[in-house]
């Protein structure tokens, strides 16, 4: 029997007030799995009222009727992760902290990369930090998980060239990401740290050789930018997925996505 598994992604909440309660609204009509976060959903420097604080963001969080939450570290998280934490340890909830690592649930795996922008020692702890080429940590990785490690990758920063970001400046993306896409080629990945671009150039994925790369942006005042993934599984062994359809809101629009057949 055919196993479907739900992964629903958004970034750059920073935490607004309004974006929180947007996400929660979302995950109780699309009841995925897993929610993934890539990043900049605290805020660095902030205290207006329309935002939320870091230890009020852990209890929004860890309150989502979704089996596991898992964390990509951006930019504006650095100091504000410690008060962020101290708050998801009173949820009880396992805290899903990626960096350079993967994560997996059932037959589904998604490796989260590192932010090469900020401050990283906090986030990471006790973890040792992760050289800028994810040549000398990556491939590693994706001989933990094997070909299931290849079905998303989920980054802040996006990679570098596409009309997903800026072409130049802090938010161009990561050439080192182009260069793991070409080596590893895998299905998906998911980025956001460009609020604009996306929406500017009236696209919200690109494709990077058989690799779809998506960012549908973010806005401050709504409505929630968001992706929900869907993989579909023959088996429920841990493996690469039959099938996966990318639907990105507000707009409704959906891509699918199968494996390419192995050559023999």
């Amino acid at each position: 029997m055919p196993l479907t598994l739900k992964v629903l992604t958004a970034s750059d909440l920073h935490c607004h007030r309004f974006l929180y309660q947007s996400l929660a609204d979302a995950v109780r009509r699309h009841r995925p799995e897993i929610v993934a976060l890539a990043g900049d959903f605290l805020n660095a420097i902030d205290d207006r009222q329309d935002r939320l604080d870091p230890a009020e963001c852990a209890r929004e969080l860890a309150a989502l009727p979704c089996k596991e939450v898992v964390f990509i570290r951006g930019n504006h998280e650095d100091d504000a992760w410690l008060p962020f934490a101290a708050g998801w340890r009173h949820s009880r909830r396992k805290l899903h902290a990626l960096h350079g690592e993967g994560f997996g649930l059932g037959p589904l795996a998604l490796v989260g990369f590192p932010c090469l922008l900020g401050d990283d020692t906090l986030f990471r702890g006790r973890r040792p930090p992760l050289p800028h080429d994810p040549a000398e940590w990556l491939p590693g990785e994706l001989r933990r998980w094997g070909d299931a490690g290849r079905t998303l990758w989920i980054m802040h920063e996006p990679p570098r060239g596409t009309p997903l970001s800026e072409p130049v400046g802090p938010i161009a993306g990561n050439e080192e990401w182009n260069q793991a896409i070409a080596a590893h080629a895998p299905l998906l990945t998911v980025s956001g740290h460009d609020h604009v671009s996306p929406v500017r150039n009236g696209t919200w994925f690109h494709r990077l050789g058989s690799t779809v790369c998506v960012n549908v942006g973010q806005s401050n005042f709504g409505p929630l930018h968001h992706c929900v993934i869907t993989a579909e599984y023959v088996f429920s062994l841990r493996s690469l997925p039959r099938r996966l359809t990318v639907t990105a809101y507000p707009w409704n629009q959906a891509l699918e996505i199968a494996p390419p057949l192995r050559r023999a």
